[in-house]
C-alpha cells in the first residue's frame, strides 16, 4: 500500500505523488518509520543517554531523566545502537561481579572453621547485601534485552518473509521485460517501486540483525545453538561465494557444506587421451595445449560476462544440455540487480581431457559487493567442472563446489 504522509490518503501502487496535496508517497514500512521519528520526546538520561518513556531516575546510574532534546532526536538510531551495547556492557559486567561474589560466599562457607567468627560475618555480610543490589539491577538490565531480542527476532522473520515474494516479483519483472511482454516505461515504473519496498525492508533487516549483533552471547541462546551463527553472522563471503554459484549454475541444489575447503592448493595435472608412442607425443602434446587455450577462453568469458553484466554473453558458455538453462539466466539477472563482481579471476588447477569432453578443476578468486552499501569482499572457491564440445567450442554442462 502506498500512503501519503501529510493526508494518509491511500493510493494505488506506482503512483509517486498525492492526488489531494502532491506530497511524495510512502510505502507503509516507510511512514510506519516516519511515525517512529514523529513521536513525542522522550526522557533520556544525561550520562548513560539510555532511553525512558516515564519515569524520573535512570535505572542504571540514578541521575534524573531530561526531556530528549531534538538534536538528540535526529540521532535516535546511532542512540539505539549505543543504548544497545551499553546495557549488554552493564549487564556482562554485572554478571561478573555476580558470579564472583557468589563464588567468595562459597569457598567463605568452605572455609568457615578455619576464620574468626567476626571476619566471616563481616564479608558475609558484605557480599549478601551486595548481591540484594545486584540482583534487581541485572534482572532489570536482562528484561531490557530480552525485549530486544524478541523484537528484533520477530521483526527478523517478518523481514524475511516479505522479502521472498518481493524478489520472486524482480525476477517475474526480468522475465516479462527479456520476452518484449510489457512497455519499457511500465517495467522502469514498476522496477522502480519493486526496488523501493525491497531496499527499504533490506535496511530494516540489516538494522534489526546489527541489534541482535550487539548482545551478550549469552542471551542469544534462544535462537538455538546453530541458529544464531546461521541467521544472523553468516558471513558476506559465504554470501557472495552461493551467488558465484548459482551465476555458474549449481543453483540450490548443492548445500553449504561444498565451501568448507575450497581454498586448499591442488597440484597441477594434465591427462592426455591415451598412450602413444614418444614419436608422436609432440603433435598431441600440442593439440593437448591447444584445447586448454580453448577452455581458458570459455572461462574468460564467463568472467567477462560477469563484470559487464552481460546475460547474452552470459548463456553462451553453457552447453545445450546444461540442466534448467531458463532458471540460471533469471538467476543470473536477480544476482546481478543486488551484487557487483570488482574482480574476478581464475586458475586451472586440474585438466582431463578426453575427446569431446573435459573435466576441470578449476579455483575462482572473488572480489564483489552488495549494491547498496556494501563493503567489498574476497574469496576462494574451488569447482569441479564438466564441459562438452560443441562445433568446436568448449561449453559448460555440469558444475558443483569442491567438498
Amino acid at each position: 500500500m502506498i500512503i501519503c504522509p501529510r493526508c494518509s490518503l491511500t493510493h494505488q501502487i506506482g503512483e509517486e505523488f498525492c492526488r489531494k496535496c502532491g506530497s511524495f508517497l510512502l510505502t507503509d514500512e516507510e511512514e510506519y518509520f516516519l511515525k517512529v521519528e514523529r513521536m513525542e520526546a522522550q526522557l533520556i538520561c544525561p550520562v548513560c543517554q539510555d532511553l525512558y518513556q516515564k519515569g524520573n531516575y535512570c535505572k542504571k546510574c540514578g541521575s534524573v531523566l531530561r526531556q530528549e532534546t531534538e538534536s538528540q532526536k535526529t540521532n535516535r538510531q546511532p542512540l539505539e545502537t549505543k543504548w544497545i551495547k551499553n546495557c549488554s556492557k552493564e549487564w556482562l559486567r554485572l554478571l561478573k561481579e555476580k558470579n564472583e561474589l557468589e563464588i567468595c560466599l562459597k569457598n567463605l562457607e568452605a572455609q568457615r572453621n578455619r576464620i574468626s567468627n567476626d571476619e566471616f560475618t563481616l564479608l558475609s555480610v558484605r557480599y549478601q547485601e551486595r548481591l540484594k543490589e545486584l540482583l534487581p539491577l541485572h534482572q532489570d538490565i536482562e528484561a531490557e534485552l530480552e525485549s530486544v531480542r524478541r523484537r528484533a527476532t520477530e521483526e527478523i522473520d517478518l523481514l524475511e518473509k516479505e522479502i521472498k515474494p518481493i524478489q520472486k516479483r524482480i525476477e517475474e519483472l526480468q522475465f516479462i521485460n527479456k520476452q518484449a511482454g510489457i512497455t519499457r516505461d511500465d517495467f522502469l515504473k514498476e522496477k522502480q517501486e519493486v526496488n523501493r519496498s525491497l531496499q527499504t525492508r533490506v535496511r530494516n533487516l540489516k538494522k534489526w540483525r546489527q541489534f541482535l549483533s550487539l548482545l551478550p552471547r549469552e542471551m542469544r541462546k534462544g535462537l538455538g545453538p546453530q541458529g544464531f551463527k546461521e541467521y544472523l553472522s553468516q558471513p558476506l563471503t559465504l554470501l557472495f561465494i552461493t551467488i558465484f554459484i548459482i551465476l555458474l549454475g549449481t543453483g540450490g541444489y548443492f548445500s553449504h557444506q561444498w565451501y568448507s575447503q575450497s581454498n586448499r592448493l591442488i597440484a597441477k595435472e594434465i591427462v592426455t587421451p591415451a598412450s602413444t608412442p614418444s614419436s608422436s607425443r609432440r603433435p598431441q602434446t600440442a593439440l593437448a595445449d591447444q584445447e586448454i587455450e580453448k577452455i581458458k577462453s570459455l572461462f574468460e568469458t564467463v568472467k567477462q560476462a560477469n563484470l559487464q553484466q552481460n546475460i547474452d554473453l552470459f548463456m553462451t558458455c553453457f552447453s545445450r544440455d546444461f540442466t534448467n538453462r531458463e532458471k540460471k539466466r533469471l538467476e543470473a539477472l536477480k544476482t546481478w540487480s543486488q551484487f557487483s563482481y570488482l574482480h574476478l579471476s581464475y586458475d586451472l588447477k586440474k585438466k582431463m581431457i578426453s575427446g569431446d569432453t573435459a573435466d576441470i578443476r578449476l579455483e575462482w578468486l572473488i572480489k564483489s559487493s552488495e549494491k547498496v552499501g556494501g563493503k567489498p569482499e574476497e574469496s576462494r572457491i574451488v569447482f569441479e567442472t564438466v564441459l562438452k564440445k560443441e562445433n568446436g567450442s568448449w561449453k559448460i554442462r555440469e558444475i558443483k563446489p569442491v567438498s
